[in-house]
């Protein structure tokens, strides 16, 4: 009967790490996974073109030596941008890598005309989350990919001319993030020794 007990136990323990590490996606800068997130608005970076460029432990870089430009009024308000924003003047696709893992990461846009793809790779490159955003013009939209160990995000603009702004991020650990493997194994252990001992005094 123990061993029964402590299978049962295991198993739910199995289940509780397959659901906690289960990817997502964002669709609103609200969303709960984002809380204690990091802002970016680009307000601190120049105006210019760049191959890439740091700011707050995340870099920007276009895909194949392509520029981004950061500038003031780059889609004028319209799309929700305000200050400072990033665009992808040449509809090209392009690279965000952050400094150290994260476990949610989001972006607003606007004048979408396609639908955007966003990868979510992790450390090793293995791929987390492939998911295209279909949004309609013009906006402003806001999409993002929940998953342990985001290293960087790649966004495939189909040829696409995008304003963006608000980026959040959540570091990896953060108290938003989900529960590491080693602590939902505990969780489960624990169970699994109350039950026993539930058993014996009974």
């Amino acid at each position: 009967m123990k061993t029964r007990y402590l299978v049962m136990c295991l198993f739910i323990t199995f289940l509780l790490s397959e659901t906690s590490f289960a990817t997502s996606i964002i669709t609103n800068s609200n969303d709960p996974i984002l809380s204690g997130s990091t802002l970016i608005d680009f307000e601190s970076v120049a105006a210019g073109d760049y191959a890439s460029f740091n700011t707050n432990g995340v870099t920007f870089s276009g895909d194949n030596s392509s520029t981004l430009t950061v500038c003031t009024g780059c889609g004028g308000g319209v799309f929700g941008d305000t200050g400072k924003s990033l665009n992808n003047r040449n509809g090209n696709n392009f690279t965000i890598t952050f400094d150290n893992l994260v476990s949610a990461w989001g972006i607003q846009g606007g004048a979408f005309n396609v639908g955007w793809s966003y990868i979510a790779y992790d450390s090793s490159h293995n791929v987390l989350l492939n998911d295209t955003f279909a949004n309609s013009c013009c906006g402003p939209f806001f999409d993002g990919i929940a998953a342990n160990g985001i290293k960087s995000i790649n966004l495939i603009s189909n040829g696409d001319w995008v304003v963006f702004d608000n980026m959040k991020y959540v570091s990896q650990g953060s108290s938003s993030s989900v529960p590491e493997p080693a602590t939902v194994s505990l969780i489960g252990l624990g169970l699994a020794g109350m039950a026993i001992r539930r058993r014996k005094s009974a």
